[in-house]
């Protein structure tokens, strides 16, 4: 398991999509999560450390896990499946350590708020996003492609 960070957010023009980019902390590997408009404004938010006049749904999914004496410890990009990732967050508290089934980008939306680390499974990398440069150089390829078609500008056309 390798520790990401965002590295930003873009628009996939294909679909016109936003997505989260994370890379590898520690080394050159990139993977695009594709996510709804709403956790991109949330990420983005954040990321430009905007504070929203009023608690956005991750600001209260941080409160409360804070309130009931909880840390995000994680969060970990679990698996991918059917072009589908799937992550979790770890909570930690009152001697426990809980696993919470979590999309991608609300996991990323609440890592950043709570500056905890984002890691992805290192299996995730075998399947079709995550490719190191010269693990397939086919695969590498056509991420390349993909990623080449997004663009990063028209992320700031969306409403925040």
């Amino acid at each position: 398991m390798q520790q990401f960070t965002v590295s930003g957010l873009a628009i996939d023009s294909v679909n016109d999509s936003p997505v989260v980019l994370l890379k590898e902390l520690d080394g050159d590997r990139v993977i695009p999560v594709w996510i709804g408009p709403a956790e991109a404004n949330a990420i983005a938010l954040r990321l430009a450390d905007v504070e929203p006049p009023r608690p956005l749904t991750h600001d209260l999914l941080q409160r409360v896990i804070e309130g009931v004496g909880l840390t995000v410890q994680r969060v970990v990009i679990t698996d991918l499946k059917d072009q589908t990732f799937f992550a979790e967050v770890v909570l930690e508290g009152q001697g426990t350590v809980t696993r919470i089934d979590a999309r991608p980008s609300d996991s990323i939306a609440l890592a950043l708020r709570t500056s905890a680390p984002i890691f992805v499974a290192d299996h995730v990398f075998e399947e079709e996003f995550g490719v190191h440069p010269t693990d397939d150089p086919e695969r590498h390829d056509r991420l390349r492609q993909r990623l080449e078609r997004i663009d990063p500008e028209s992320f700031g056309d969306l409403p925040l």
